[in-house]
């Protein structure tokens, strides 16, 4: 029997009432049967460990209406807002059974997003040399980029690239256009606070400011649809870990550091210097900060080390989907995908034992959540 489905790429760190409102509307302007959640697992995008356990985390999911959780592995997740998107869409467009992708911007006109996003897949030289133009200029990469989208599409296709929600609805849309898949986007406006805003608005606050308030004890109770979920969970604060991953980037080589993800131009050697001179992160990302290099780059760069992730270990093309939780729906959904996957739709190994690199990168995703465990305690 065939099913409408709808499918969100997240994170739920921590599920909030922004995303039940997202669900519910999800379903009501599709009317699909079901909404997958494509969720990162114990390791979020921003180069940070999730704030509770992803079981933790995926129930929530279904509580808020999810009906199948998938999950992100850690080395799709840890890329640049452009690599991130490409492997949920590529996962997503593999299960080969989803309708819709749904996704969150601030902008309301996905017309608009659009046009920037076909600018952007189809990158020709005209657009090549204005960007090289303004890099040499001093720009950082995004501004940069900004004023080249803006030579082209005006002054409002710049504004709209300046908000983070933007920013990744246009990497969804540019990798369904590269990929040319069959995934029909739906935009909905974002609702209540903004994407990193410390202030709440009618039960809707950031994942930022909840994180804020969970790691000072402060309560959440107005910001996520079922407080008791989270009662007795000790939040995980990046603190834990922090001596660890400083630890381990003292004693890593340079050469071992130069084959970090994203790491060029001796970025290696600064780090090298600079480490030992900080016990911190915050302070240990601020003495290697430079135009060129963001703060979440740096994250993604400090914390891959810290795992053992080289250039090499990245997934650009997803190799097997892994599923998380469902409930009684999601069971269905389940039955209808194994039927169209073109990937091997797992819970555990199995079905992977011959593939060697699928392998391998299972086992790395289980050191991960080994890792998480043990500092969780």
């Amino acid at each position: 029997s065939f099913m409408k489905i709808s499918a969100i790429i997240s994170e739920y760190n921590p599920f909030h009432n922004g995303h039940k409102y997202q669900i519910d509307t999800a379903k009501e302007i599709t009317g699909c049967d079901a909404v997958i959640a494509l969720m990162s697992g114990n390791i979020v995008q921003r180069a940070d460990f999730s704030i509770f356990d992803k079981s933790i985390r995926a129930s929530a999911a279904l509580n808020g209406g999810i009906d199948l959780v998938l999950e992100n592995p850690a080395l799709s997740v840890l890329q640049s807002a452009e690599g991130y998107a490409y492997s949920a869409v590529a996962t997503l467009t593999k299960l080969n059974c989803v309708d819709f992708l749904v996704f969150g911007a601030e902008c309301s006109s996905l017309d608009d997003l659009n046009k920037i996003a076909q600018l952007l897949a189809t990158e020709d030289n005209e657009f090549k040399n204005t960007l090289s133009q303004e890099l040499s200029k001093g720009n950082t990469f995004a501004s940069a980029r900004g004023k080249t989208v803006a030579h082209f599409l005006g002054k409002d296709a710049e504004n709209i690239l300046k908000q983070p929600n933007n920013l990744l609805a246009i990497e969804y849309l540019k990798a369904i256009i590269r990929q040319g898949s069959s995934l029909k986007p739906i935009l909905i406006k974002r609702t209540g606070a903004d994407h990193n805003s410390m202030h709440s608005n009618n039960g809707f606050a950031s994942a930022t400011l909840i994180r804020e308030n969970l790691l000072n004890k402060r309560s959440i109770a107005n910001f996520v649809p079922r407080p008791a979920i989270y009662e007795n969970q000790l939040p995980f604060d990046i603190k834990f870990v922090e001596k660890a991953i400083i630890s381990s980037v003292l004693l890593l080589s340079k050469e071992k550091l130069a084959q970090c993800p994203d790491v060029a131009e001796g970025l290696e050697n600064k780090i090298k210097d600079v480490v030992y001179k900080t016990d911190t992160l915050e302070e240990l990302f601020t003495l290697i900060k430079s135009k060129r290099y963001t703060h979440s780059r740096l994250r993604r760069i400090i914390l891959s080390a810290y795992l053992g992730i080289t250039k090499d270990d990245i997934v650009k093309e997803p190799c097997y989907i892994k599923i998380l939780d469902f409930n009684e729906n999601g069971q269905k959904v389940l039955n209808y995908a194994k039927k169209t996957t073109l990937l091997p739709l797992c819970k555990n190994a199995t079905p992977l034992l011959k593939n060697a690199y699928a392998m391998n990168i299972w086992k790395k995703e289980l050191a991960f959540d080994k890792v998480y465990e043990i500092f969780s305690k």
